[in-house]
This record gives C-alpha cells, structure tokens and sequence, in this order.
C-alpha cells in the first residue's frame, strides 16, 4: 500500500482525532481524514484510493457507529455536502444530509413523504447503506434511487429495488459492499405545509417522550428480535441505569446507550456485552448487534471503568 499521495491532497489531516467528528463523541485517531464538502471529488478520491490499496472508510454523521479506540487506518472521509433539490415528485439528497433537518427544511415547503426522518439522526448515505427507520418510515419504503461510486470511480444511479433492503440492512454491507453513496432520490408529495408539520411535530413529540433526547447516544444499540423489543427485554433484565466507566445505558429508554462522561469505545462495548449475556441467560434471546463498529481497537486496552 502506498499513501504518500494523501500529503498532497489538500485538506487531508493526520492522527486526526474522530471523537471530534462523530456526534456520540467517541473515537480514536485516524491516520487521514478528509471532509468533503464537494461531491464532484468524491469519485477520484474512491479510485485512487483503490488504485493505492489505501484503505477507505466513509462516516456519516457517527450517530449509530461506534469508532474503536485504536481509530481509524487509511483515510476516513466525512461527506459534508448538503444539497437538496426537489423536481418532479422527487427530494434529491446529498449523501451529507442530516435526515432530521431534511425532513423539517421539506415540510416547511409543504414537501410530504419524508417526516419520518426526523426520528433518524444520521446522514442520509449511512441512513441508505443501513436502511435506517422510525416511527413507521424507513429507506426502504421511500427511496426511488440512489447514486453510488463503484470502487474503481465510476457513478450510476441504481434502484431501490436493486438495494436489497432487509431490517436495518442493505446490499452495501453485501454485494455492494465498496460502493459509497453519493445521493438518494425519495419519493415526496406536495400538500398543505401545516399538515406536514404537523406530522414532523407529532414525530418529534413521540421521538422526545420515548428516547434520550439532547444527549450523546448511538441510537438503537440492539435489532428487534422477532415479535419483540430490545428495549423491553433490557429493561426486564433489570438493566436500565447500568453505568460503565462513561457510559451507561440509558433510564428513558434501555435500547441506547449514552456517552455521559467521556466514554471509550471499551466502556460501551463492556456495557453492549453485559446486555447480551443477560438478556441471553434470562430470556434464551441473543439480540444481535445495530451499531457498527469502525477501526480497530488499541492493541493495550485501558482497563474498564467500574460497573455501577
């Protein structure tokens, strides 16, 4: 592998710190990083990258991935373009876009089709590769298309039907894995604007009642297992409150997994074990894993906080 062009790349930054640049506030170095705020580089980046055996991984907005203590190697790119364009029954979004600001900036205009992304706080190209939903919406049931970089540079639009969407997965943890999002075409409608905010207000209400709000979490921590709740199973465990060092799951709703005082990735991962065992040992469900996990962790993990 050789990445001796990277030092020529303007605004690339080494042994940048990714807990700066992810919303949960946890994270190692990086050895490259790289915002991008143009889209039109996006795809000499991904060839040459390719070209160099440089290892690449693409962020969003870190809100249901947790990046290791050890960081990140090769170069981490943050996609922070935010165009959004609205043309013939179609909201265009760049892959940087935050679903919650997209879905209040289009109902605003009377834009109906994606309030439901308002209870996603993540970017819209993570929200795709993950499929991400709530509160009734998800990806799957509104994307028309989406545009993607193959590993070699090369763009095309492909069809949601070509995704592969399943419960909180996708083709880009498959068979299209290497491919990175640049755009997601969604279905809308125009309506009454009151009506459309009416209904992101109603989803922001549910989202604020039902979860933590105004902290640094990772979303849900943990799948539903078939007919039923993580977050019940968690709670019936006995485990809301659990503290890990800086982590600790949460009182409100027992699926998230807060970063309180300056988690580590090992504080969260103890806590995301404790869950499994127990919920496992007590109920005979093993709930299988929704964040991600990016990096590598530090070769001498720092010994875990105390278990409160």
């Amino acid at each position: 592998m050789s990445s001796e062009w990277l030092a020529g790349w303007p605004g690339v930054r080494h042994h940048e710190p990714l807990a700066r640049h992810s919303q949960y506030g946890v994270g190692g170095p990086a050895d490259a990083f790289l915002r991008v705020d143009d889209l039109a580089v996006l795809p000499e980046l991904v060839a040459r990258c390719t070209a160099t055996g440089t290892a690449l991984t693409i962020l969003g907005a870190g809100s249901n991935a947790l990046i290791l203590d050890g960081g990140i190697r090769g170069l981490a790119v943050r996609s922070a373009s935010k165009e959004t364009q609205v043309a013939d029954g179609q909201a265009t979004l760049a892959a940087g876009t935050m679903m919650p600001r997209a879905a209040l900036d289009l109902a605003h205009q009377g834009v109906a089709g994606m309030e439901w992304g308002i209870g996603v706080p993540g970017s819209c190209g993570a929200s795709i590769w993950g499929n991400a939903g709530a509160f009734g919406g998800d990806v799957a049931g509104t994307l028309t298309a989406c545009e993607v970089i193959a590993p070699d540079g090369t763009t095309r639009w492909i069809e949601s039907s070509q995704c592969a969407f399943a419960y909180r997965d996708s083709a880009f943890k498959h068979d299209l894995a290497g491919h990175v999002v640049m755009r997601g075409a969604f279905a809308v409608s125009h309506q009454d604007p009151a009506a459309v905010r009416a209904r992101t207000d109603a989803v922001q209400a549910e989202r604020k009642r039902t979860q933590p709000y105004g902290v640094r979490s990772l979303g849900s921590t943990f799948k539903n297992p078939d007919g039923d709740f993580a977050g019940r199973l968690i709670e019936e465990a006995g485990l809301k409150g659990r503290r890990q060092g800086g982590a600790q799951i949460s009182p409100k709703h027992a699926n998230f997994i807060l970063n309180i005082d300056h988690a580590s990735a090992v504080d969260v991962l103890t806590l995301v074990d404790i869950v499994r065992d127990e919920v496992a040992s007590r109920f005979g469900v093993v709930l299988e894993r929704e964040i991600v996990l990016l990096g590598e962790e530090l070769a001498e993990p720092a010994a875990a906080g105390r278990v409160r």
